[in-house]
Order: C-alpha cells, then sequence, then structure tokens
C-alpha cells in the first residue's frame, strides 16, 4: 500500500510535486531510470507514454535511444534486440497491441531478458473498445513475466522502479499493469524524484549477463531446443521464486528511499472482517471509499487490492483472507466457460491451505465502465448478506452492470434501403475505362453520413472512387479514421456490407473473402451478380500491415486495396506513420534542439509493390477527378479478370496537419504539382506518368507544398529548416527524374 511510513533516523530522497497523468507518470519513470532504449508503437490508451519520452528526445533532454517500430510485434523484436545486447530496455502498449507481441513475449522471458513492458489495460477487441478492461492482462499470466498493478498514478511511477530492479536482479522482464483511461489519464499531484541519482544508486548497475555483444566469449542465444525445454521451463520457475524471495526486500529499500510502502497486496478495513471484496487497481481505490461508507455504518466488511500476480503471492492472499466466510472477487475481465482468473487462484491457494469460504465471481466494467462507489457497496452488502440474496445473485459467478439490451427491435440496423444491382450500373458506358464525370453522377451513394472532422479527404476520395465501380461491393476497412468516424454502435453509415478487421489485418480478410466467393460460385451456392471487394486503409495500416499487403499482391488475390496516405496515425492521435514527410511533426516526432519532426523521407508504397509484379498499381487525387475515375473503372476492370490492384490517394488531414480545412484543395493540387504525389499508374510493370508539371508548366516548389499543408510542416518552409527543406526538394527531384526514366523506358 501507498503510506509515507519513514521510521526515525531515515529521510527519503528529496522529491518535488508533479501534476501529471497516469501516462505521463509512466514516461517520467522512463526518462529518471535511465534506460538505454525504448521501442514505440502507438495504440490508445497507452500512446501518451512514447509521445512524451520523444517529446524530451527532440528537446535534448534525454538520450535514451528511442525507435518506432512498424507493429506491435516489430517493436517486441526491437527491444529484444535492445536487450540481448545488454542494454535496458522498456515498452509499452495495450489491448490487441500486447496480443500481437504475443509470440515474442515468452522468448523474452525464455531467453531471461529483463525487458519492462508499460501495459495500459484495455478491452481486447472485437468488437473494438479503447476503454478499460482487463482482458490483455489476463493473456500475460502465463507467459513467464512478473506482473505488478498499479492501482493509482503514483504507483504507476513508482512501480516502474521496482519492476527495473526485480527484473534485473532475477533476469525475468516485468510488467506494471494499470487501467487505461481510469489511471492512465487520470489527472493527479505525485512525488517524483528532484535528482534521479539516488534512484539509480537504488537501481544500481544492471547485474552482468551473457550478450551478443560478448566477442571473447561469444554465446548462442534462443537456439532450437527439444527434451532439454523442460530444464529451460524450471529455471525460469526457479527465477519467479527467486523474485518472491527478493521482492519484500525491494519493496523496503523503496519504502526507505521514496516514504512510500508497497507489498503483496493492500489488506483495508476490518482485521476481524468475515466480509471481505477482492478487487483489482482503480476498482480496488474505488472500492476503498465504499469501504469507508460501511465502516461509518459498523459493517464488519475488509478490501484487498492486489499489488503482485506474478510471482502470485499465495501466501500473502491466505493470511489476508484467512477468517473470511464469503470472499466477492471482483474482475474486470471473464473467464467464458470457466472460473474467473483470479478468483480461481485465490480459491485454489485457501483449498490448499485448508480455509473454507465462499467465492463469489462477479464480472464488471467490460469495455469500460466506470465502477462506482455505490458498485463497490453493492459487492460488500453482498458479501455481508450471502447467501440470504435474491436467487440471481446466489450464483457463484455473474455479471455486475450487465443488462439484456435492446428488446425493442431497434437494434443495429442501417438507414437506408439495400442498393440493387440494377442501380448500379454506369449506362452504355459500363465496363468501359472511358467515363466522364456526367455519367458517374447518377451513380448512387454507397455512403451516408458520418463524423469525420470538417476538410477530411477520406471520404471525398473514397466516394469518388466508389461512384466509378459498378456492382454490389464489399468494404473492408483496417482501423482507422475512416472506420472510427462511420460504425459507431448501433449505427452504420455504410449502405453495403461492410467488415472491419484491426489494424492491419483487412488484407488477409479480404484473400479469405474472395476465396469464398470464387468457391461459392463454382458450387453455384452465390448468385448475387458482380461483387467487387475493396480493401480500405490508411492511418499507418499499411506499417503495420505491410505484410499482409505483400502477401495478397504476390497471390495475385482478385481485390482492390484503396490506401487513404493521410501521412500519419490520425485515429490514435497524430502519431508518426512511414508515408509522412521527413521532418513532419507528430506527437511522436517533435521538433526541438535534438531533433526535427520525422527523420526519415516518405515511404513509397508503389514502388515496394513494383516488386510483387502486381497487374495494376496506381496513384490519383480528388483534384483530377476524370484521371481517379478512369483508374477506378481500370481497377475493376484488372479485378473482374482476377488481379489484384492497389492505389493510393492523397488524403488531406486538417486537424492533424494544423491547416485550414478549406485549403485542402489547394494542398492537394500542389502535392501533385510538386511531383511529390505523382499521379502514376504501372500496368503490368509498364509505368505511366498520367500528369507531368513539367510538361504543362505547372511545376511547384516542395516549399509552396511545405507552407500550404499546415503547422505539421509549416516549419520546414522557413529560413530556419531551410537546409531540410532544400533536402526534401532533392528526394522528390530524385524520385521524380527516376519515374520519368520509367515513364520513358520500353520495360519499366
Amino acid at each position: 500500500m501507498t503510506r509515507a511510513i519513514t521510521p526515525v533516523g531515515e529521510t527519503p530522497a528529496t522529491q518535488s510535486p508533479y501534476v501529471c497523468d497516469g501516462n505521463h507518470a509512466a514516461a517520467k519513470a522512463i526518462l529518471h531510470a535511465g534506460y538505454d532504449g525504448e521501442g514505440y508503437y502507438p495504440i490508445t490508451p497507452s500512446s501518451d507514454v512514447g509521445e512524451a519520452v520523444s517529446e524530451a528526445v527532440a528537446a535534448g533532454e534525454t538520450d535514451i535511444e528511442f525507435v518506432i517500430g512498424t507493429s506491435e510485434l516489430a517493436v517486441a523484436g526491437i527491444v529484444t534486440g535492445m536487450s540481448i545486447a545488454g542494454g535496458r530496455a522498456v515498452d509499452v502498449t495495450s489491448a490487441n497491441g500486447l496480443l500481437l507481441k504475443a509470440e515474442q513475449m515468452p522468448v523474452i522471458s525464455g531467453l531471461g531478458l529483463p525487458v519492462i513492458l508499460n501495459l495500459s489495460t484495455r478491452a481486447v477487441s472485437g468488437p473494438l473498445n479503447i476503454k478499460n478492461s482487463h482482458d490483455d492482462l489476463v493473456q500475460a499470466l502465463g507467459w513467464g513475466w512478473i506482473i505488478l498493478c498499479a492501482p493509482t498514478v503514483q504507483a504507476i511511477y513508482d512501480m516502474n522502479f521496482i519492476a527495473l530492479k526485480i527484473a534485473e536482479r532475477v533476469n525475468l522482464p516485468a510488467i506494471v499493469a494499470y487501467d487505461g483511461f481510469h489511471t492512465s489519464h487520470a489527472v493527479r499531484k505525485i512525488s517524483v524524484f528532484a535528482d534521479p541519482a539516488p534512484l539509480r544508486k537504488f537501481l544500481g548497475a544492471p547485474a552482468p549477463r551473457p550478450t551478443l555483444l560478448d566477442f571473447d566469449d561469444p554465446k548462442t542465444f534462443g537456439p532450437y531446443m527439444n527434451d532439454d525445454l523442460i530444464n529451460n521451463k524450471v529455471l525460469l520457475e526457479e527465477k519467479m521464486t527467486e523474485a518472491a524471495r527478493r521482492l519484500p526486500e525491494i519493496f523496503e529499500e523503496y519504502r526507505a528511499l521514496s516514504g512510500r510502502a508497497y507489498g503483496w497486496l493492500q489488506r483495508e478495513g476490518d482485521p476481524e472482517a468475515r466480509s471481505i471484496l477482492v478487487a483489482l487497481n482503480s476498482a480496488g481505490e474505488t472500492a476503498k471509499l465504499g469501504l469507508e461508507r460501511m465502516r461509518s455504518a459498523r459493517e464488519p466488511v475488509g478490501l484487498v487490492i492486489p499489488t503482485v500476480l506474478r510471482p502470485f503471492p499465495e501466501k500473502a492472499f491466505v493470511e489476508a483472507l484467512e477468517g473470511a466466510r464469503t470472499i466477492v472477487v471482483a474482475e474486470r475481465v471473464s473467464q467464458y466457460g470457466a472460473g474467473n482468473f483470479l478468483a480461481n487462484e485465490i480459491g485454489a491457494a485457501l483449498q490448499r491451505a485448508g480455509h473454507g469460504a465462499d467465492i463469489l465471481q462477479r464480472t464488471y466494467g467490460l469495455g469500460g465502465i466506470t465502477f462506482t462507489e455505490d458498485d463497490s457497496l453493492h459487492l460488500f452488502d453482498l458479501a455481508l448478506k450471502f447467501p440470504d440474496v435474491p436467487e440471481a445473485e446466489r450464483r457463484i459467478k455473474a455479471y455486475h452492470g450487465a443488462w439484456p439490451g435492446r428488446t425493442d427491435g431497434n437494434g443495429q440496423k442501417g438507414a437506408f434501403c439495400p442498393l440493387k444491382a440494377e442501380d448500379l450500373r454506369i449506362g452504355a458506358n459500363g465496363g468501359s475505362d472511358k467515363i466522364s464525370l456526367k455519367d458517374i453522377v447518377r451513380m448512387p451513394d454507397r455512403i451516408g453520413q458520418h463524423s469525420a472532422c470538417p476538410g477530411c479527404g477520406i471520404f471525398s476520395n473514397l466516394g469518388l472512387f466508389l461512384r466509378a465501380i459498378e456492382g454490389h461491393v464489399v468494404l473492408i476497412f483496417n482501423t482507422g479514421c475512416g472506420m472510427v468516424v462511420t460504425t459507431g454502435f448501433p449505427n452504420t453509415s455504410f449502405k453495403v456490407p461492410y467488415f472491419h478487421n484491426l489494424f492491419h489485418n483487412g488484407a488477409s480478410t479480404a484473400t479469405g473473402v474472395v476465396t469464398m466467393i470464387e468457391r461459392f460460385r463454382r458450387q453455384g451456392r452465390l448468385d448475387a451478380g458482380e461483387v467487387t471487394v475493396i480493401v480500405v486503409t490508411g492511418d499507418g495500416g499499411d506499417d503495420i500491415g505491410m505484410d499482409q499487403v505483400i502477401g495478397a499482391a504476390l497471390r495475385d488475390d482478385p481485390f482492390i486495396l484503396l490506401e487513404y496516405d493521410n501521412k500519419g496515425y490520425m485515429n490514435t492521435g497524430g502519431q508518426l506513420c512511414y508515408t509522412g514527410i521527413k521532418g513532419q511533426i507528430s506527437s511522436n516526432a517533435r521538433v526541438g534542439p535534438a531533433q526535427t519532426g520525422k527523420r526519415t523521407h516518405h515511404k513509397d508504397i508503389v514502388e515496394i509493390l513494383r516488386g510483387t509484379h502486381a497487374h495494376y498499381l496506381f496513384q490519383a487525387s480528388e483534384i483530377f477527378p476524370v484521371d481517379f475515375v478512369r483508374k477506378a473503372r481500370k481497377s475493376q476492370r484488372f479485378v473482374r479478370e482476377g488481379h489484384f490492384v492497389f492505389g493510393k490517394v492523397f488524403s488531406v488531414c486538417p486537424l492533424n496537419w494544423g491547416m485550414e480545412a478549406s485549403t485542402g484543395p489547394d494542398a492537394a493540387r500542389l502535392a501533385v504539382e510538386s511531383c511529390f504525389f505523382p499521379l502514376l499508374e504501372i500496368e503490368h510493370g509498364k509505368t505511366k506518368i498520367n500528369h507531368d508539371p513539367d510538361v504543362k508548366k505547372t511545376r511547384a516548389p516542395m516549399k509552396d507544398l511545405l507552407a500550404k499543408l499546415g503547422g505539421a510542416f509549416r516549419h520546414l518552409a522557413s529560413d530556419a529548416h531551410s537546409g531540410l527543406c532544400a533536402e526534401i526538394q532533392t528526394e522528390v527531384d530524385r524520385r521524380w527524374a527516376r519515374l520519368k526514366a520509367m515513364h520513358e523506358s520500353a520495360l519499366l
């Protein structure tokens, strides 16, 4: 528990007040601990941790190596590399980000690497939910990681140091888990060390361990292992036992340093209470309010808030729950079809100790529903009165706070009549690439009202593209702004079949869909006329999902993948995406004396996919609508012929670029005229430029584009960054010259 307990003669290190939320408390701890490196990939609600560290990097306040990966799994590999080389490494994630790391997590523990992971807990999709549940946390229980829980903003800061010290003492990785939004975004005044020197003395130098950079005595790590594997796992178990032995000492050392005492768990309330509530993290803190109400009413109840989940503190639980008659274990997660995680472990511990108690399992707060003081009072009352409670409450396992859903027939449903095949033909020119804008104005919209920001380029681009597509359309969206602003349950913006599947999985999902379409047509099970599958991605979806895009292109799967390139991970707060411009400001790539925004030039996905020999690739802009529509028609023709198509469109993002919404069209035109975003198509490997500003005499310098794009780019057009602006111009010129050479070649 966190109490300022300082015996006579002991003086804690000097500390200063610091007002922050939980994520910034974690960031402050990372900066104070003196890590060598952090791997980072954004995911709500943990993104702010890396963003704060990145800001310190740009300002020259830290020399930590801050490396942005292309997916959560990539970041798990990055921190593994940092650690196996002998560095102190830290990571942060949430929800599906942790699941994407899953195959690397047991590798890190199996190799004995003392990596630290801050986990801002969140519901695991699907359906998509960005709020707090412990679905992600419980997945890690069997991965061999030490797991500490931080119920308060102060505890997040403190637990990071305790986690690092125990991790390096036993050579195991450690997780610091705190509740997404309820704690990650809760602003509190905490105490932080005024000077990290005493803290770093507490941490000490990392204990010597084998590393990949020992050239005098080279080692092999991660070998292929058969029968010996069991011995590796026994060693992991022994490390956990050693961690259990050492943790009390480290808790005491940290109490002497900080004045704040922690232990295996917090035990509050009546010491003789026979009715006890067990609740984790922020719910436990909230339950303290209910506990005070119960004590004021002289009700003999107790409260247990676990601090350590791995190694499991069996002895501490047995002592804290000894004599209990009824124990309510509240968990923000459910193990469907079985008893819940913590309740099962507590029950087994009490059984081994010979203690009998009724253990009631209550799942609460899934998807971030706030656990209130009244909720805790209900559960305390349940523990007091059981079994003399209503029949519905006598169940061993139940859901607290659930409701039966709507019974009036007004569940999720579209607000539109389904589109008919006969309405989806483009007159006499149906099937032809030669089409005018007049031919498509009669085509019905496939997307209705949405909540995108003013000036957003996603739907003007997508709407224009869809107007050129005949027949039925199936839309598959990667996670991103385009998905978030159109499908808030129970409403939908789509008049056509639609599916959303995680940040990076759209291409593979489409592969499965088109495979079944072809199968069902062969079997006579599908008679729906023409069906075109279109995957919509953006917001960095072709960073984290690039491998799946390449796989679909290599298989030549017959669907269209359309990317709205808005130069960032906009749906998670405007973080860096590799298609962004060098020097661009993102929430995790700042401008300061030590860094000027994004460090690398823009990624060219079309050129990457050229190497797959895909049959048709293109870039288009809504500012040139006839060209855009022609490419959409041609895309459908290639799909009809059984081929994969990839297209990229320039999509303005006024909110995160810091530009006026009305200037979007001007910016989009300058992107083309500056040759930064050339209009092109690659058909059967042959490159064709569709608009040549040199020939048209409309060429614009990159400086004009950068000045127009908004605050995320405008600094690059200033005299202070003239050198970087010139470098960007040189790179754009180089790529444009190369593209023109391919355009003029008979082969390229």
